[in-house]
């Protein structure tokens, strides 16, 4: 039997009723919304590069006496053509903000966009709209500069970075500071013993630390002619660098807080470059309130030192032993921000690193040298050695205990290395945690008010005494062996010597 054949031709003739209904109702107006949202697509990509360059170009500027606004518009201008594939009305809206130090500028803009195919529906135009944001903090960072011995086949590679990083910052409204460090530690910048000495109080009235005036271009200024003088020579008193940089910090956060506003919105930050282990420590042996002399006396188990204040003379201000011993266990030597000698500025101490441990008339001295009067072994032979002394001094020159995570025994005096390295790796860590932390160093008060400081540390590997974990609990890093998050989480960095 056969099938019945059915009619086709009824089919044929919806299908054309259907494509004749959809070319007008649904294809063309595919075609041209794919045509139009393509137009609409370059346009928006062109206006959010323009925006954000906008942005980003004027807030490198926030916080100068540049109109960052009118810098913003420029900027707009010159990345978004006018008529830029049949545009108009560009329509630009530009903010700038400063809120508690931080600075922040919105850039926001229109464009109305011809359609083409869409206008068949009574649209002739779209707007395309665009925003960015840019922001830049108050900034004031304490560079540390390891300029020992060790340093002399990198000196370049450091200083070039040195530079290159003191570059990025904006005079006249970044504050940077520097710190050189050898044997013991200086304040490079600001140079104030160019004209006069050091001061070591956090509230002094004529030294206020880092300032806006450390350069005058990217490349030149005053921290760039301190950065040039820098030589090698020396040990590595990286306890005393910290510690000169947290009181230069508080200077700076004192004297802003005595200025006309009364506050202080600055980000701290410290950034410490090294390439080995502490191996220095300065410290003050008679000192009354952590006296580290044996009782007075002459016999060989007592110390003759007239001022000391285990039975003898009492010191006073002018008495008090200051001076840095190395790890090895010799010194008592010249601490450089001390030096009075004529001739000894900043600049001299920059090219002379090594000076107060290669030259044989100063390497046992202490400032004051008539506090070492009396004594056995301070500044009386070649061979400086510890027979003054009962134990190795509880704290640093700053107050900083040199007990804590290394185990240490106090008492042990004549061990080269061990114990006194120890000591030195001890104060370095602990003057870490306390400016993390803004705490009390020594009898320098906390600052009141001042925002937390940040420690970034980069160390130069190849010279085999690199401590990375120190390091990284000094920067306070996550994987270091003391992190603490309250303290915020920072950088260590370590570069192959070159």
């Amino acid at each position: 039997m056969r099938a019945p054949v059915r009619n086709r031709h009824g089919r044929k003739g919806a299908t054309l009723l259907l494509l004749m209904l959809g070319l007008p109702l649904v294809f063309i107006p595919l075609v041209g919304l794919a045509i139009d949202g393509t137009r609409l697509y370059i346009v928006q990509a062109k206006l959010s590069a323009a925006v954000d360059g906008a942005a980003l170009g004027a807030g490198r500027l926030l916080a100068t006496s540049a109109n960052t606004s009118e810098i913003a518009g420029e900027f707009l201008s010159v990345n978004f053509p006018a008529g830029y594939w049949g545009t108009t009305d560009l329509t630009p809206t530009i903010n700038v903000t400063n809120s508690f130090g931080t600075h922040t500028i919105n850039v926001a803009a229109t464009v109305k966009t011809p359609l083409l195919f869409m206008r068949i529906f009574g649209q002739q135009n779209a707007i395309v709209a665009s925003n960015a944001v840019a922001t830049r903090r108050n900034t004031r960072v304490e560079l540390i500069l390891d300029q020992s011995g060790s340093m002399s086949s990198t000196m370049a590679s450091m200083l070039g970075g040195a530079k290159q990083f003191t570059g990025m910052f904006t005079p006249g409204t970044d504050e940077l500071g520097l710190v050189a460090f050898a044997g013991s530690a200086i304040v490079a910048y600001p140079p104030y013993q160019n004209t006069t000495t050091w001061d070591p109080s956090p509230t002094s009235s004529t030294q206020f630390g880092p300032d806006s005036s450390f350069a005058t271009t990217s490349t030149a200024g005053p921290m760039f002619t301190e950065l040039n003088l820098m030589t090698s020579g020396g040990g590595t008193n990286t306890p005393e660098s910290l510690a000169l940089a947290y009181i230069e910090l508080q200077k700076a956060h004192n004297h802003a807080v005595a200025g006309p506003t009364g506050t202080d919105d600055y980000l701290n930050s410290v950034v410490l470059f090294t390439d080995g282990q502490p191996t220095a420590l300065s410290t003050s042996p008679n000192r009354t309130s952590s006296n580290a002399l044996k009782p007075f006396g002459v016999s060989g188990g007592q110390s003759p030192c007239t001022y000391n204040a285990n039975g003898g003379t009492i010191p006073d201000a002018a008495h008090t032993m200051a001076g840095f011993i190395y790890s090895d266990a010799t010194g008592l030597y010249l601490i450089a921000s001390t030096d009075t000698t004529a001739g000894h500025t900043v600049d001299w101490w920059l090219a002379n690193s090594g000076w107060s441990y290669l030259d044989s008339s100063h390497r046992h001295q202490a400032i004051p040298t008539v506090a070492l009067a009396g004594c056995a072994g301070f500044g009386n032979s070649l061979r400086w050695n510890m027979n003054d002394l009962n134990q190795i001094p509880a704290v640093d020159l700053y107050g900083n205990s040199v007990t804590g995570y290394k185990s240490i025994s106090l008492s042990d005096t004549s061990s080269a290395g061990g114990q006194w390295a120890n000591a030195v790796w001890n104060a370095t860590d602990n003057v870490g945690n306390t400016i993390r932390n803004n705490g009390v160093m020594g009898s320098l008060p906390a600052p009141t008010g001042m925002l937390p400081i940040t420690i970034f540390t980069i160390g130069y590997t190849g010279n085999g005494g690199i401590d990375t974990v120190l390091l990284k609990r000094l920067a306070n890093t996550q994987d270091s062996t003391s992190y603490t998050p309250t303290q915020g989480r920072t950088v260590h960095s370590s570069r192959q010597r070159q």
